[in-house]
């Protein structure tokens, strides 16, 4: 039975973004939507510092235009090195600290041009260091598509051969969600729960949702894919 997760590629995303890749046989990334606009998590996401909740954002060239994800461009790269130089003084102690240089730097490094390059880059890294290198990752704009957009989602899911639809419980995950037409098209639905336990981090009382890379550097790869895969990793729609 095929379980298929579908979600826009973020920036640095959660554990929820990664727990749903866990429970996938097969990840789409849903790249042929339209780029929100204003603050979004395919720009950006918070980790923690010495000053509290901080967002890392990749700056978009020509916000003003609608185009697509996976033709989104980012603006230059001046910004690459803000980003790295605040995780190392964030995460200067960590015994993961090595991380940064290692998996992260190399891919921010790259010269991608898209958001959607970018972030598919940088989350196939991290899948593969969480050892989910089983998962299928490929990106809806390589599926020929007839639709495009949220009406796209079932063609998605045929081209894959779903048999379970992975989902979130938020208001953009639910809002083009018709359980009853994928189970006509033999399509079983399933929430992602989104609960997890608190991990130790540095600068005071413990702060939630942040980028995976928070657990990553202060928990290592091996307790944060066990918190994606003992936590409560899904319930009925």
């Amino acid at each position: 039975m095929t379980t298929v997760g579908v979600h826009q590629p973020n920036y640095l995303p959660w554990l929820g973004y990664f727990r749903k890749i866990a429970m996938s046989d097969v990840f789409v990334f849903f790249d042929n939507v339209q780029m929100p606009g204003g603050k979004s998590f395919v720009s950006r996401n918070a980790i923690k510092t010495a000053q509290g909740r901080h967002w890392l954002t990749v700056p978009i060239a020509d916000k003003s235009s609608q185009h697509p994800i996976n033709k989104t461009r980012v603006a230059g790269d001046a910004w690459v090195r803000k980003h790295l130089r605040t995780l190392e003084l964030s995460y200067s102690h960590s015994p993961w600290h090595h991380l940064i240089e290692a998996e992260l730097a190399p891919v921010l490094q790259a010269g991608h041009e898209t958001i959607a390059d970018l972030n598919v880059a940088l989350i196939t890294r991290l899948t593969g260091l969480l050892g989910l290198a089983d998962v299928v990752l490929t990106r809806a704009t390589s599926l020929s598509l007839a639709a495009s957009g949220a009406a796209s989602i079932p063609e998605i899911l045929e081209r894959v051969g779903a048999r379970v639809y992975l989902t979130g419980s938020g208001g953009g995950s639910t809002r083009h969600l018709d359980v009853e037409d994928l189970a006509a098209r033999g399509v079983k639905t399933r929430v992602v729960s989104t609960y997890y336990p608190t991990y130790p981090q540095d600068y005071g009382a413990f702060e939630p949702n942040l980028s995976i890379v928070d657990a990553l550097l202060n928990v290592g790869p091996e307790e944060t894919k066990r918190m994606l895969e003992t936590v409560a990793p899904e319930t009925p729609a």
